[in-house]
């Protein structure tokens, strides 16, 4: 990716406020994103999914990705990415304010490439995104 391009993360979260703190920490962060938002399962994976007549759709470069929602689950969501061809080699973040050993070994189990236990301080939050971003955009290497 060159530097001019800005990278694209796809927010799936039923909670507003949740959504608009980590689209703000996106957008405070040191690399240029375009945040879209999701708000179940479902929607998300709409979102992936193209219609067949339509090549064009711009793939996110991240996926954070809430557990609990409505209509369709995190780890229902991380199992049907996984099990898709086209969709297998997005990178896939579980946030949940989950810290339940049970909840974060099935997400790893289900295909996440990490998992945040979303922090109550919203500074504590904003490095935790910076970290992700900083990893995934700035120090892990994938082709285009």
């Amino acid at each position: 990716m060159n530097a001019v391009s800005p990278y694209r993360v796809l927010v799936v979260d039923d909670d507003a406020g949740d959504v608009a703190l980590v689209s703000q920490a996106i957008g405070e962060g040191p690399f240029p994103c375009i945040v879209e938002r999701a708000r179940d399962g479902i929607e998300a994976l709409e979102r992936l999914r193209p219609p067949l007549n339509d090549d064009d759709i711009d793939m996110p470069h991240l996926v954070l990705l809430d557990i609990n929602m409505p209509r369709k689950g995190g780890i229902q969501v991380l199992e049907e990415i996984r099990a898709d061809p086209l969709l297998n080699h997005l990178p896939v973040v579980v946030m949940s304010t989950s810290t339940s050993e049970w909840d974060i070994a099935t997400a790893y189990r289900a295909g996440a490439c990490g998992y945040i236990a979303k922090p109550m301080e919203i500074d504590d939050l904003f490095r935790a995104i910076h970290g992700v971003e900083a990893y995934w955009f700035g120090v892990v290497r994938r082709p285009d």
